[in-house]
């Protein structure tokens, strides 16, 4: 029997494994590639230059490799996604595709997006981070890895936001949020995502050095600018040390260094 539904329309273009699983009514254009043990619902539209690596799951409804949302943009662009292995896209998903000749939207392994999530044009996203119901990431959004971001969160094009951020739902985000810390409300910061560090393995004085270089950024009288230079004069465990460099890094949308009682 046939792993393809015989109401899907497939381009005879398309490369998809023998094993691949496609449902009523989906669209799979030309260009597109799909690797074995993929898993396509019904109703589900691969668009222009999509490719999925091994074992993703895709829901129905979804749209992947969509034309950005940017009036600019040339619909002859060639351009596309590019889904690493073991993602979920839940029903409804929806991803566009890169925004310039040759580039991608593009997403790491084990990432999972419920329903309704929205990566706009040029996003990336690293590896096991986990999109709530309806949260919605603009476009050139970076995303780092073990990221939970809640349902209704909404992200500002070009933020950058680090690993094992917890984003409260409803929230909304239009600075650059560090490495480890919860973010609530607008642009607030209400400390280090300690669940979040434990159970990546994060062990016990690595934590204590992320606290005191949380309070150096966040708890004390010194401008951003002081603080980098106060924490370059000593040596810090890695999780410390990425906290710090992150601040270092050029910034197009400036970094978030408010707390909630500030």
């Amino acid at each position: 029997m046939s792993l393809l539904h015989p109401t899907a329309i497939i381009h005879p273009d398309a490369q998809i494994a023998d094993d691949v699983e496609i449902g009523p009514y989906s669209i799979v254009e030309a260009g597109v590639k799909i690797a074995p043990g993929c898993r396509i619902a019904s109703h589900v539209h691969l668009l222009n230059q999509v490719t999925l690596g091994p074992e993703v799951t895709i829901g129905p409804g979804a749209i992947v490799g969509a034309n950005p949302q940017d009036l600019s943009f040339d619909p002859g662009c060639p351009s596309g996604v590019e889904i690493g292995a073991k993602c979920v896209l839940r029903e409804y998903v929806t991803i566009h595709r890169g925004s310039k000749e040759g580039t991608l939207t593009r997403l790491g392994e084990s990432n999972y997006l419920m329903t309704g999530a929205h990566l706009g044009h040029d996003c990336q996203l690293g590896n096991h981070n986990i999109l709530a119901n309806n949260c919605l990431l603009g476009g050139h959004v970076t995303i780092g890895n073990r990221c939970f971001l809640g349902g209704g969160a909404v992200f500002h094009q070009f933020v950058r936001l680090g690993d094992l951020v917890m984003a409260q739902g409803i929230s909304g985000v239009s600075l650059d949020i560090p490495h480890y810390v919860i973010i609530q409300k607008v642009n607030f910061i209400s400390g280090l995502n300690l669940v979040g560090l434990r159970r990546a393995g994060i062990g016990g004085p690595e934590r204590t050095e992320l606290k005191e270089a949380y309070r150096m950024i966040y708890n004390s009288p010194l401008r951003l600018e002081e603080a980098l230079a106060r924490a370059a004069e000593k040596e810090w465990l890695e999780p410390a040390h990425r906290f710090f460099e992150f601040f270092r890094q050029p910034s197009r949308k400036g970094y978030c260094v408010r707390t909630e009682n500030s």
